[in-house]
Parts: structure tokens; C-alpha cells; sequence
């Protein structure tokens, strides 16, 4: 019989040079900076070449879907009269289905992958302007390109917003064979899509507008240049920052983030490539989140004999891919957030997998009761980060599991035929 799982979550965050005289930024106060983590970035992950300059305008744009239809220009009313999606693009509030979100997978080299996504969603503080705006944002670039350069000059710089600003950026450094990661993040604030070089010095201004594809349409004259001409201290969140807004619990399990709004599909990894890695953030604000958030991956003793299904495609981890999300993905979104922001009452992300149905249900049961008691008698833990030196003997072997000991349901849920699978 058909039905979901896995648990394929994870999608995407943030990095040391002088300043030349041409340039109107001002050092940022001593301490670890944006560009001494980018400089220990590419030593740890061995990026030997200049990390390309990145403009979301570059990434292509993730289609939002309502009902399985493309929201688009000619059907902005599905999405603006609905407010929910099948695919939300954000799945930590409820900010989730937006469009004109562009992503971009670059491959640095043999190992090494740059995952940039830039959204352009309302702030924490206008939740309510999606819900409100009588705007079509169903536009594609091209589209709003067009809007742009045929509107008045009085109104050229509102329009300019709509084509080339994001507030919602997030970049990705993650080395697919070691398992290393770095996370550059910018939110909150609309800033425009052309970033500023994370390891070079930020070039004076024409030089730098000159360096994006021409196609691209540059800033009006009164658009505000502090959206565009920035520095990578001013256009990112600190390293420090960065680590406590959570990128290490959201995509501990793989480096990146797989999801309905993002996956293989998109240019990313197989997921099944990534779940056998370590996750081993670089910077100390990224470890010591890791350490003080005492991060586990985490699975069940084998059910009627068979390993635990969740486990098949990709990791459980005790933040991240454990927790609330756990019920959309396996199809038993019971959850506000899920309610308030995907179309369907039912709406699982999971692919379909020939298994009996209470056989699968008793493996989800079992998963979620070790996601919240991971010590307990049927779970097991173990350390898959955030260095070398935490990673047990035999973990690229599959060992270094250490099995509950502390009494509770989890193992009552293993040894019984069933149960209770008609009530999940």
C-alpha cells in the first residue's frame, strides 16, 4: 500500500579583507567579521578560487503552486484570495507562501557546492501586507523588469522594489565529501539583489553595477544606495548573529535543507548523498550553538525486524528534523502552522513508498516518541558533530550508536503488534 516518508527537510545561510578608499563603507568594530568566517570558511572547506559575485537576480525563481497550478500573472487571484500553498517556502513562521523567490546552486569545485537563496516576503513586523496588498505578485522577472522600465520616473524607484529586492537572504558553503559548513544570512530588512564580494574588497560603485549582467536593470538615481552599495559586514548578519537565529538547528541534518519549496529537484544533492555525512559547521558561534543545543541524531531499535523507515533517505536529528514539522511530512499535519499555510488539510511531503500502511505508522510513531524522548529504552543517539573530534569511532561505518536506557513509551511502542496505528 502507497503511502509517505522520509523526512526530507533542510534549505539555506552565512563571511575578511581591508576596504579601498573609493569605497563610503567604514570598518566594522573589531571581532570576528563577515570576512574573517569567510576566510576560515574557504580554509576549512578547501575553496582555493575567489568565491563569485552574486546577484539573485542570477537564480531561477521557484514556482509557488496552490492546488497544483503555477501561480502566475494571469491567476495572482488564487494565491491572494487563498493565502495558502501547497509548497511554502518558509517553514519555521507563517510568512510561507510568497512568490518570486529565486535560488541558485553553484558547484565552487569538486566538493564544494554555494547555495543562494534570496525571498522577497513581508517582515516581521507586516505580516499582514500579503494578505492585504491588491499588487499582482505573480509577475516573473522579466515581467516585473518591464513594469519597471515603462513606469514614470516618479514611480520608477516603488517598481524597483518589486524587481530587485529581497529581504530574506540566505547563502550556503557546503563541502558535499567532508561535511563541513558556513552560513552568511541577511533578514528583516529589504536590501537589492546585488550582493557585495564576500573575499575581495567591495569595488567603487560603477565598477561594482558594472560587474552584474547587463540585462539586469541597475538602481534608479534615487533608489537608496545604501540597499545596493554595501559592504559584506553591512549587507549579512554577523557571524555571531547569524549562529544564534538557528541555521545550525533548522539544517543540521544535511547542511542544507530539503523541503517541499527545495530539493534534488531545485539543484541540490541527492538527499540520500548528504544524509551520510557529518555535520560539522565552521566557526566557533556555529559549534558552540551545536554544543549548548546538545544536537543528536537520533533513530529507533529495529521494528518487527526492519530498521527504522525514516532513517532510510536521510537523517533524524533532535532539532531540526525532529519536532512539529514531523506531521506534514509524514502526511498528519495537525499542526497550526501547517493548517494556516499549505491548501490541503493533508498534504504530505513525502514521496510515496510500497509498505504496509500499519507497518509505516508504527514506525512514525516510534520515531516521534524517540524525537521527544531520544533516551529512552527503543531509541537510540549518537554525535554527528560539530567536529571531527565528536564524531564516534566508526561513523562512516554506520557505528557509535548508543542505545536508551531511560524507561518510557518508546520502547512499548516497538513491542506492541501495532500499536494503536487506526488512531494515527
Amino acid at each position: 500500500m502507497k503511502t509517505a516518508l522520509a523526512i526530507v527537510l533542510m534549505g539555506i545561510f552565512s563571511f575578511l579583507l581591508v576596504f579601498r578608499s573609493d569605497s563610503t563603507e567604514e570598518p566594522p568594530p573589531s571581532g570576528y567579521d563577515v570576512y574573517q568566517y569567510v576566510k576560515e570558511c574557504k580554509a576549512e572547506l578547501g575553496i582555493t578560487r575567489d568565491l563569485p559575485l552574486l546577484s539573485c537576480l542570477d537564480g531561477k525563481q521557484v514556482p509557488i503552486y496552490v492546488d497544483k497550478q503555477e501561480i502566475e500573472q494571469n491567476n495572482w487571484e488564487l494565491l491572494s484570495t487563498s493565502k495558502k500553498c501547497d509548497n511554502p517556502h518558509w517553514l519555521g513562521g507563517d510568512q510561507g507562501c510568497w512568490t518570486y523567490s529565486h535560488l541558485q546552486v553553484v558547484n565552487l569545485d569538486d566538493q564544494n557546492i554555494m547555495v543562494v537563496n534570496c525571498r522577497q516576503k513581508g517582515n516581521q513586523l507586516e505580516k499582514n501586507w500579503f494578505r492585504e496588498t491588491k499588487a499582482n505578485l505573480g509577475m516573473n522577472q522579466a515581467q516585473r523588469k518591464a513594469q519597471y522600465e515603462s513606469a514614470p520616473a516618479a514611480e520608477k524607484k516603488e517598481f524597483y522594489y518589486l524587481y530587485n529586492t529581497f529581504n530574506d537572504i540566505g547563502i550556503i558553503l557546503r563541502n558535499t565529501t567532508t561535511g563541513k559548513s558556513c552560513y552568511l544570512t541577511q533578514y528583516g530588512d529589504a536590501v537589492a539583489g546585488f550582493l557585495p564580494p564576500l573575499d575581495t574588497p567591495l569595488p567603487a560603485k560603477n565598477e561594482f553595477l558594472a560587474k552584474f549582467k547587463p540585462e539586469q536593470a541597475k538602481p534608479p538615481l534615487d533608489f537608496p544606495e545604501e540597499l545596493w552599495y554595501r559592504d559584506a559586514n553591512k549587507a549579512f548578519k554577523s557571524p555571531e548573529l547569524t549562529a544564534s537565529a538557528g541555521c545550525v538547528a533548522c539544517h543540521n541534518a544535511h547542511g542544507v535543507k530539503y523541503s517541499p519549496y527545495i530539493n534534488s529537484r531545485h539543484g541540490l544533492p541527492d538527499i540520500r548523498s548528504m544524509a551520510n555525512l557529518p555535520f560539522l559547521p565552521v566557526g566557533e558561534p556555529f559549534k558552540n550553538f551545536f554544543y549548548t543545543h546538545e544536537i543528536l541524531q537520533v533513530t529507533t531499535d529495529p521494528i518487527d525486524g526492519a530498521n527504522q523507515l525514516c532513517n532510510q533517505c536521510h537523517n533524524m536529528t533532535t532539532s531540526g528534523t525532529c519536532g512539529y514539522l514531523i506531521d506534514s511530512a509524514t502526511d498528519h499535519p495537525d499542526t497550526i502552522l501547517s493548517a494556516w499555510l499549505t491548501t490541503s488539510a493533508r498534504n504530505s511531503w513525502m514521496p510515496p513508498m510500497q509498505v504496509d500502511s500499519a507497518l509505516f505508522k508504527k514506525h512514525v510513531a516510534a520515531m516521534k516518541c524517540c524525537c521527544d524522548a531520544p533516551h529512552s529504552q527503543g531509541c537510540k543517539t549518537r554525535k554527528f558533530g560539530p567536529t571531527l573530534a565528536d564524531l564516534p569511532e566508526g561513523f562512516d561505518e554506520g557505528k557509535g550508536w548508543i542505545e536508551g536506557e531511560e524507561p518510557g513509551l518508546c520502547k512499548g511502542i516497538l513491542e506492541s503488534p501495532q500499536w494503536g496505528a487506526d488512531k494515527f
